[in-house]
């Protein structure tokens, strides 16, 4: 009879938060309307950066390189520290961001390796190809393994946080001759682990509301440039995702993400991942991730779960979990130093 009433409860909260997370959608966007009607001009104040700023232009962080993939021919923009001959370490940003996430690891581990944090397709100064189904991660993920080799190495430390943890995993997966060791920090290495996780945990899939939003056309784009972009400061700064540590984003910082989400295309390619990929996640290589592997997480996600940080490394086999205390989200900025040592005793493991 036990077993019964708790089936039922899952049941009604399984319910509850499908039912509920579309209304969450719905209360945002209603809420974003009277935003509108209180401050019509606030639309119009969105403005293009025509100049990137200085922090993005800092010789110490590395050389910005441009490299055509593919047959499609995809151009990405990356930043690339240390020598050429040193081992490759390929960092991938989450969303809504682009390679300077990783300034203080481009500045840490440039002495050992050849560092290349990359703007992945639709971010950055990447290109940012207009179709929905251009966003998939077989084909985010694709861009990675083409870039690895066309960048000249046989294998990389492959390092990526939020949704570049789930192109990480997939191209550990897709391609496991070219990653030696896997980073990942905040973002789920596996998509059918979050499925299997949200599905016995109503609360988190409630948290999922915004791949909702993402479905409709032009109000996501809206949202995130209304007010001039206010919305990167909500969310790299205000309560419930951004850094824990206040020194850890400043206002230079969050100029260098306005610059970078104002240029045409930039929202619209932050959207169509969610778009492509949010509802609907494509199918998983069966083979697994095989390569060592390190699950970094900040247990003051707004998002994202610290259970499902268990759960994932309970998942991946031999996959190392960390739980960092008070970091937010974006644990690679909001702590650099822990995470860059974290990564240290990591990679320095045979």
């Amino acid at each position: 009879m036990a077993g019964v009433q708790s089936f039922f409860k899952w049941l009604v909260k399984y319910v509850l938060a499908w039912l509920l997370a579309p209304l969450y959608m719905l209360s945002s966007t209603f809420m974003f309307f009277l935003r509108v009607i209180r401050s019509p001009m606030a639309v119009l104040s969105y403005r293009v950066r025509e100049t990137p700023p200085a922090v993005l232009q800092d010789p110490a962080l590395g050389t910005h390189e441009y490299v055509r993939l593919g047959t499609a021919k995809i151009r990405l923009h990356y930043v690339a520290a240390g020598d050429r001959s040193k081992p490759l370490m390929v960092c991938l940003h989450g969303f809504p961001e682009f390679w300077y996430s990783w300034r203080h690891q481009l500045k840490a581990f440039g002495k050992d390796y050849r560092v290349v944090a990359v703007d992945m397709r639709g971010f950055g100064d990447s290109d940012k190809p207009p179709a929905v189904e251009e966003y998939k991660v077989d084909k985010m993920a694709g861009d990675i393994i083409d870039l690895i080799e066309a960048l000249g190495y046989g294998s990389c430390t492959l390092v990526g946080n939020d949704g570049g943890a789930i192109i990480a995993g997939r191209v550990a997966m897709e391609r496991p001759d070219l990653v030696t060791k896997l980073v990942a920090m905040n973002g789920p290495v596996s998509l059918s682990v979050v499925r299997r996780y949200a599905r016995s945990r109503p609360k988190q899939r409630l948290k999922f509301w915004y791949n909702f939003l993402a479905q409709l056309p032009y109000l996501p784009e809206m949202c995130l440039g209304f007010n001039d972009l206010k919305t990167l400061d909500v969310v790299f700064r205000g309560k419930k995702m951004g850094c824990r540590n206040k020194d850890a984003f400043t206002d230079e910082d969050l100029e260098a993400y306005k610059y970078a989400s104002s240029q045409p295309g930039a929202l619209t390619g932050v959207v169509n991942f969610y778009r492509a990929n949010g509802m609907r996640p494509p199918k998983e290589p069966t083979t697994g991730i095989r390569c060592p592997s390190l699950l970094i997480w900040g247990d003051q996600d707004g998002v994202l779960d610290t259970d499902l940080a268990r759960e994932m490394a309970e998942s991946v086999q031999g996959m190392k979990v960390e739980i960092i205390e008070g970091a937010s989200h974006f644990v690679q900025q909001d702590v650099p130093d822990t995470v860059n040592q974290l990564m240290i005793d990591f990679l320095n493991q045979s």
